[in-house]
């Protein structure tokens, strides 16, 4: 999981660079097997990224090419270097993809 803080005004460009890479880079590394991403209703500015990686290999092959290419997209918009945590999946159930259903203000 990690959590990127945007300059103001910059969030809805920062996520869409960070949804560019999860739809390109990520879906192209082995043992990728999802991501959520959740925009804080609280600061338009913040965005939650949580990916699924089916072991800790995979998750180390990402952070060397997936995360290090986000962060590089985006360092002109981030006003701190992203917040990263691991956790290991307990239980999910998960049903459809959605439309994305967030409307910037």
């Amino acid at each position: 999981m990690s959590v990127w803080h945007f300059k103001e005004g910059k969030g809805e460009k920062g996520f869409s660079e960070l949804d560019v890479i999860l739809t390109t880079l990520a879906h192209q590394t082995e043992g990728f097997r999802g991501a959520i991403s959740l925009v804080d209703d609280d600061d338009p500015n913040a965005v939650t990224v949580i990916t699924l990686w089916v072991d800790k290999e995979a998750i180390d092959r990402s952070e060397k090419d997936v995360f290090s290419q986000a962060l590089k997209r985006v360092q002109d918009l981030i006003d701190r270097p992203p917040q990263v945590k691991h956790y290991k999946v307990f239980s999910t159930e998960l049903f459809q993809r959605s439309a994305w259903p967030f409307r910037w203000a």
